[in-house]
């Protein structure tokens, strides 16, 4: 049983409203001693933490404790059960959870306690963090309950929650974490305070997975139930939800699209010589679209710059016969853009051509291409394969930049030029675990010797990652380069210490 003398109390409060007492003893069994809680006077809380909380097994509050604020303890993983004393006339404890006595504020759970959880009616409040890291599969919320502190369910196991009618209003971050759940219902009309000032990117990113908070499916498809910028959003979160491979919030967002016509869309020209013509922009909201091969008269042989940057509708497109160029930032941030054929009579791709188009899975580079310029499959997540032509001889800077679906490609023979960050964390250096492995797979990548010139700046060409779980800040290439002796490949794989193998 713990000793008074492993107890730190004092007052840190105005008006000697707040104590802290801090424990630093080892015992997994704290007792809060009764005498050294005399030393306050009057309605006060007393704040608890420890040394070593994830320790901590049980707790038991003496009778003069008006008011509790467990600290380190919420989010003590080992804790079995919380007791009161019965003469407490502030607190009370029932089957190891803490209660205020009048029952109507429910303080903590331990999180050690498993199986349903069913919260007495008349509880009207859950204290923050009251579930923090709970092993519950189930807690079913009394129709009383008007409020749930922030983060109340944080980390926790849950896999079935439904929050009652009489919460209509609630941080996001209560069920931060909880990536058990597998079913989640709002009853009332409830309004989500969100953690950032501009939610939509954050609610895209956290639909598609690539948001460092992850939620729960179930969770997210509720808050886009009542999600205020829906309409504004919605082909952004659909082309979320493809890529992100969340089918149940797909179903919804397209279940619950308005019906309305599709009108066709137009293009606008600009002149060039010769009687040709570029597309200088796209205005429409088809989903497929063939490029016309003449307007006006006009034959088509460029995509002018930014022609249909942006557009969050086209899915498939078609470039016809004749086309030459597809200049800068023509298709950059077509959210919903999967599929493109080109035409083999194209022989210029543009700077940030086809950048930040997510969804694009499937794309054909004419034979007449000889350079990847700078940023041209940037951030394009989705693309799974792409056959780089043979006369190619540059990939400039982050032209496949996070392509992380991206396993294989082959570099041809005459390349002679890797540009900045061009292939970091495709996928065959970004990518699953393998078994037995730690961090990213260990994948054999070629790179030619007729490579002359590798830039290194930034992040260098590949991504590199912890060496193992208890060496966290030592970071390790997860690819494995096959290089032929003496080659700047060769040298360079030395220098940043890559693993290679050396090939005839």
């Amino acid at each position: 049983m713990s000793n008074i003398n492993e107890f730190e109390f004092y007052n840190s409060g105005w008006n000697n409203e707040r104590w802290e007492l801090r424990y630093k003893g080892e015992d997994k069994d704290v007792v809060i001693p009764e005498e050294l809680i005399a030393q306050a006077e009057g309605k006060f809380t007393v704040a608890v933490s420890a040394e070593n909380p994830n320790e901590i097994e049980s707790i038991s509050i003496p009778k003069n404790v008006p008011d509790v604020w467990l600290g380190t303890l919420y989010g003590g993983r080992e804790l079995k059960k919380i007791t009161v004393d019965p003469e407490n006339q502030y607190l009370k404890d029932i089957e190891g959870v803490l209660y205020t006595k009048d029952g109507k504020k429910l303080i903590k759970a331990p999180a050690q306690m498993t199986g349903k959880y069913i919260v007495p009616e008349g509880v009207e409040e859950i204290e923050a963090f009251a579930f923090q890291n709970s092993h519950f599969d189930e807690i079913i919320l009394p129709d009383s309950l008007k409020k749930i502190g922030t983060g109340a369910f944080q980390y926790s196991d849950i896999k079935k929650m439904t929050v009652p009618k009489g919460i209509t209003e609630i941080e996001d971050g209560v069920f931060s974490d909880c990536r058990e759940l597998e079913e989640f219902e709002l009853l009332g009309n409830v309004k989500i305070n969100y953690m950032y000032m501009d939610m939509d990117p954050e609610m895209e990113q956290r639909i598609s997975g690539e948001a460092f908070s992850r939620p729960a499916e179930c969770y997210i498809l509720a808050c886009l139930k009542i999600y205020p910028n829906l309409e504004k959003c919605r082909r952004k979160f659909i082309a979320a939800a493809k890529r992100g491979k969340k089918e149940k919030i797909l179903q919804y967002l397209l279940s619950t699209m308005p019906d309305k016509p599709v009108q066709k869309g137009t293009f606008e020209i600009a002149d060039l010589d010769n009687g040709e013509a570029a597309i200088k922009s796209y205005s429409g909201e088809e989903a497929v679209i063939e490029v016309p091969a003449e307007i006006d008269g006009k034959k088509i042989t460029a995509i002018g710059k930014g022609a249909f940057e942006k557009n969050e509708y086209i899915e498939k497109l078609t470039v016809p016969d004749g086309v030459t160029t597809i200049e800068n930032n023509a298709f950059k941030g077509c959210i919903s853009l999967e599929e493109v054929k080109l035409p083999e009579s194209c022989t210029a791709i543009g700077v940030s051509a086809f950048e930040d188009c997510k969804a694009l899975k499937k794309v054909n580079l004419p034979k007449g291409i000889f350079v990847l310029a700078k940023k041209v499959f940037k951030n394009c997540v989705s693309l799974e394969s792409l056959d780089i032509p043979d006369k190619v001889v540059k990939i400039d800077d982050q032209a496949l930049y996070y392509c992380e679906s991206l396993m294989d490609i082959t570099l041809p023979e005459g390349l002679t030029y890797l540009g900045r960050e061009c292939l970091y964390a495709c996928g065959f250096n970004y990518g699953p675990v393998l078994e037995g492995e730690w961090g990213y797979s260990k994948r054999k990548f070629y790179i030619p010797s007729s490579v002359t010139q590798i830039d290194d700046g930034g992040n260098g060409i590949f991504a590199c990652y912890p060496k193992a779980k208890e060496l966290f800040g030592v970071f390790e290439y997860k690819v494995i380069l096959q290089v032929k002796k003496g080659s700047v490949a060769h040298r360079y794989a030395a220098k940043k210490k890559i693993r290679f193998e050396l090939i005839d």
